[in-house]
């Protein structure tokens, strides 16, 4: 049997537990790694890991260290003088708010005492933990093979929020922070021999960073649940509300295009899944929109729910929602900022909408045809199964044992 070869895995995203698209990606990664590598991964979290995480990643056969860190959870305001600072030394906060210290010294201890044959940085942000290649050359008796797996453009994520911010502060940091991420990826970018990139579109922005890169087949490995005939849930909305585009996404709908919609149907209900945020605690005044918090478990809302809406106006990247709702074949309304990345058709698989009233045109629509839901839902359940059902893993897989075996 041969050896398998030292994976180092750097994160600033501890997976689980699986509450969020980017943790479903990162877990989902990593256990695919698994069967092909020798794996000691390495996250810098605002999460403690319980017992019961750890054995998950013993079963996987994969070693963990874990930083917890409260800079993740601070707010700017907390502290404009690290702000500036950070500023000065030309650092976003996107990045400078995963920079726990003492994770260096020990990552640079690590590959000295276990020299790994790939590290492999998932985030951009997190490449600030990977030492220089001059400190990689000097120390390694074989130059480790550098891959990265890019889940956003960050600086793409901070521009569309300036464009849809009000603010004149805001527009400001919002400014700084989309540029100075767009220089830390510009250098960052290229120091590695192999990208994963989450969607094609974002592939060809990386291609003139870095040589070899690559469309990672994104895949969603939850289970399907059974649907129900009894809809008792209107509208669904699912996401880490902590999450800028997700709060932003929910006040637009709760705020502007739900009253829309309960003009022609007033009682047609708002259902939220996800974390609390006391920003979004005014939009319960309306009897009309329900949040439910974090769920353990989700299947009764995705097999009773009618319509899943996606009304994203800032973000990048391909949103793992969007595969929750098509791989249970609830019948989608997005903007096309909901849904880039993936080769869904508009009024096949989704209805799209860019204002308001367009929203509220086409959830109406859905909501009023229920032999439409049905023709979309099962088209959504096609498309899933074709492009990302866990089969897909393995070509992920073999694109990776590709990458690994020479340098581009």
């Amino acid at each position: 049997m041969l050896k398998k070869q030292k994976l180092l895995y750097l994160s600033q995203c501890f997976p689980l537990p699986l509450d969020g698209g980017g943790r479903i990606k990162t877990f989902n990664t990593l256990k695919t790694l698994s069967e092909k590598f020798d794996i000691f991964a390495v996250f810098v979290s605002e999460r403690n890991a319980t017992k019961e995480q750890l054995a998950e990643f013993k079963k996987l056969g994969i070693r963990v260290k874990v930083f917890k860190t409260k800079l993740m959870a601070e707010s700017i305001k907390e502290d404009y003088l690290k702000l500036a600072w950070n500023y000065l030394q030309l650092r976003p906060h996107f990045v400078y708010q995963y920079r726990y210290k003492p994770s260096f010294p020990w990552i640079k201890n690590k590959i000295l005492n276990w020299q790994p044959d790939i590290i492999h940085v998932d985030h951009i942000n997190s490449a600030q933990f990977l030492p220089k290649k001059s400190w990689l050359k000097k120390n390694c008796l074989k130059m480790p093979v550098l891959i990265l797996e890019n889940h956003n453009l960050d600086h793409v994520l901070f521009f569309t929020r300036f464009k849809e911010s009000k603010k004149i502060i805001r527009k400001i940091y919002l400014l700084l922070e989309g540029s100075l991420n767009l220089l830390y990826g510009e250098i960052n970018y290229r120091r590695f021999d192999h990208i994963f990139s989450i969607s094609e579109s974002e592939a060809i922005y990386l291609k003139t960073k870095c040589k070899s890169v690559f469309t990672q087949p994104l895949v969603y490995p939850l289970k399907s649940v059974k649907t129900s005939q009894n809809k008792i849930y209107d509208i669904l909305f699912v996401g880490y509300l902590e999450w800028p585009p997700n709060e932003v996404a929910v006040r637009w709908f709760g705020e502007k295009i739900l009253p829309l919609v309960n003009q022609e149907m007033p009682k047609i209900k708002f259902h939220v899944i996800g974390n609390k945020n006391p920003r979004l605690e005014d939009l319960k005044s309306n009897k009309n929109i329900f949040f439910y918090g974090h769920q353990k478990n989700i299947d009764q809302f995705l097999a009773k729910s009618k319509v899943f809406v996606l009304p994203f106006q800032t973000g990048a990247g391909v949103r793992l929602k969007s595969l929750t709702a098509l791989q249970n074949g609830i019948p989608l309304v997005s903007t096309q900022l909901g849904v880039d990345g993936l080769g869904i058709t508009g009024g096949q698989h989704y209805l799209l909408a860019e204002t308001e009233e367009e929203f509220a045109k086409q959830v109406i629509k859905l909501l009023k045809n229920k032999s439409l839901r049905e023709k979309m839902g099962s088209a959504e359940r096609k498309y899933f199964q074709q492009h990302h059902a866990e089969k897909n893993n393995k070509v992920f897989l073999r694109k990776y044992l590709k990458c690994v075996k020479s340098k581009p």
